[in-house]
């Protein structure tokens, strides 16, 4: 078995894990339910996994860590793109 590919797929399906919520979060615009405390845990869990696969020269741990902190970068974004809206429009009103 060739368990470098099995890193790989293993990676991909566990980020996809964030691909769901950003969806949900582009087409409802509210992210008040996530937190910004689990994006800093992951944030840094993903940066020390992908400072471990660089150093075993790991292409599935860098791949999967890399897109993982994308998609959590991704989702931090949104979250605070949108929070700012939200507290526009209650201003205004």
């Amino acid at each position: 078995m060739n368990w470098e590919l099995w890193g790989i797929v293993a990676g991909t399906v566990t980020s996809a894990g964030f691909v769901p919520q950003i969806i949900k979060g582009y087409r409802t615009k509210h992210l008040k339910d996530i937190s910004y405390g689990m994006n800093i845990l992951l944030l840094t869990g993903f940066s020390m996994w992908l400072a471990y696969g660089i150093s075993q020269k790991s292409v599935s741990i860098i791949s999967a860590n890399v897109t993982g902190i994308t998609f959590n970068l991704v989702l931090a974004a949104m979250k605070h793109h949108y929070g700012r809206k939200h507290q526009h429009l209650n201003k205004a009103i």
